[in-house]
């Protein structure tokens, strides 16, 4: 039985000397796309132009107002347009596979989002599933939730709220592939499409609020959801003036079997006891901790020497936000070639200003995680391990030794990753994780994980490098080569590097 934390993470830990073997059932191969029969979607509005902003621009200037009532079906099209449709697309079979805008693990997309409306133009009053094949969105309840919405998740007033996004995981997507392990990699992929929303709704100049913290209960029943399948994770509030006429103590009864049974994506199933385990143990919404852990210093790894990040201007040739965006692919065709100081800067600079605004409100801080990078072919930058404190734009050195051919072999032999210039590291303590937020400090932990991550990516992706992203490593192997102590553990390595045109 899985009881915390690092329990789960223990159980689900690859080793390479205790690796079981697994056959992928392809005849049962998940649906990637949720569809309720029977019901007539609304087709959202076909965009034909973006904010053309800066990436750097989104973090220096994030978004701190929203025009009453000024969300339409138009703009909630562009921000989905943005935060998660398809970007392109390959012959598969006798068909095409579409990839989409948010990175996924294995490109397995188990990510579903739902939007509740208060008072969005042309839009009734409701919660709706956003059906990102067709560009659509599709009514599962009509009337105003807000205030169900509001009670749920805590500490908002209804009369602010103008939408809400809930982000949610159907775990047999990613299960169906990585089974007991797929906890981990549908958190950092909710991570990754959360950080294209925010950062779509910045863009759009919108004020937000994300949330990692709510009744999960009682959410569940407002989408519909059989949390033994599909559960929501994390819920992005749109302030401005609500036109809210929510009852207080709303009732919300049950959809109907047919809905819930819509997030079966699979005739045979598999209900894996540690994915049910460890969510089950994080329903339970922790005390607001008086002072946020500093992970850094319970890794068992010291930085010797602090040296403040050399901020750069733009880069010539430097792709805007949204093309960005659009353009981003899980890249690997890494070549060895040396990555300038002057860029790498330019990432470490857009990296600070993410981790210092984007924290969610109410438990969860930037603190349950730490990042490090391991450095090599850099111009005039010392090769080695080091640690980045964000806030205070710092990185340390830990270890000059060259570590990147080493950490290849730790991530499944994956030989590619030796030609990157970069991995970015997250890791984190699991003991003080456990200890501040019990087992649903692994959910913003994770989340948080991803988020960083898909700001990586976008901004490798403008500025014209290859970017992957890795959660499947041998994680004993990763402790040992990071020398990070018993509890701590790297949960997410993200590579960066040229690669081929």
């Amino acid at each position: 039985m899985i009881k915390s934390t690092a329990d789960y993470h223990l159980a689900t830990s690859y080793d390479r000397y205790d690796m079981k073997g697994h056959f992928i059932d392809w005849e049962n191969q998940p649906g990637l796309y949720k569809s309720y029969a029977g019901v007539e979607a609304i087709p959202l509005p076909k965009v034909t132009e973006f904010p053309e902003k800066s990436l750097w621009g989104l973090d220096h200037e994030p978004g701190k107002q929203t025009d009453p009532g000024g969300l339409d079906l138009y703009l909630l099209s562009r921000i989905f347009s943005v935060g998660y449709s398809h970007t392109a697309k390959r012959p598969h079979e006798n068909n095409y596979f579409y990839y989409r805008s948010a990175a996924s693990a294995g490109a397995l997309y188990p990510n579903e989002i739902y939007i509740g409306a208060y008072n969005i133009k042309a839009l009734n009053h409701g919660l709706y599933h956003y059906d990102i094949g067709n560009m659509a969105l599709t009514p599962l309840r009509s009337g105003d939730f807000s205030r169900y919405t509001a009670e749920t998740i805590g500490q908002i007033d209804a009369k602010e709220l103008v939408a809400t996004f809930f982000v949610t995981a159907i775990f047999f997507r990613s299960a169906w592939k990585y089974r007991a392990r797929a906890f981990r990699y549908v958190l950092l992929d909710a991570g990754h499409i959360l950080e294209n929303l925010i950062l779509a709704l910045k863009a759009e100049g919108l004020s937000f609020t994300l949330h990692y913290d709510f009744k999960d209960e009682r959410l569940g029943r407002l989408i519909g959801l059989d949390s033994r399948r599909e559960v929501c994770f994390a819920c992005i509030n749109v302030h401005g003036k609500s036109s809210s006429t929510s009852p207080a103590h709303i009732n919300i009864e049950p959809l109907t079997p047919e809905f819930i049974e819509a997030g079966r994506v699979s005739k045979h199933e598999i209900l894996y006891d540690e994915i049910q385990d460890i969510y089950r143990a994080g329903i339970r919404i922790p005390e607001k901790v008086e002072t946020d852990p500093c992970i850094s210093k319970d890794l068992g790894v010291v930085a010797g020497r602090w040296i403040r990040i050399d901020r750069k201007k733009i880069i010539k040739r430097e792709m805007g936000f949204v093309e960005s965006v659009i353009k981003r692919r899980s890249r690997r065709n890494f070549i060895n070639r040396s990555l300038p100081k002057n860029v790498f800067m330019r990432l470490l600079d857009l990296i600070c200003f993410s981790w210092d605004q984007n924290s969610p409100e109410e438990h969860f801080s930037s603190s349950s995680i730490t990042i490090g990078f391991l450095t090599d072919n850099i111009e005039k930058f010392q090769s080695g391990f080091y640690l980045m404190d964000p806030l205070e734009w710092k990185i340390g050195l830990v270890a000059g030794e060259k570590l990147i051919d080493k950490m290849a072999s730790v991530c499944l032999d994956q030989k590619w990753l030796r030609n990157a210039c970069v991995h970015f590291l997250f890791v984190t303590n699991l003991a003080v994780i456990d200890k501040n937020w019990g087992s649903r400090g692994y959910r913003y932990a994770m989340l948080n994980a991803g988020r960083m991550g898909q700001t990586i990516y976008i901004g490798a992706t403008a500025l014209g490098l290859g970017c992957c992203g890795i959660g499947a490593l041998y994680d004993g192997e990763a402790k040992n080569l990071l020398g990070l102590n018993n509890e701590s553990v790297l949960l997410y390595l993200v590579a960066i590097g040229s690669v081929t045109k």
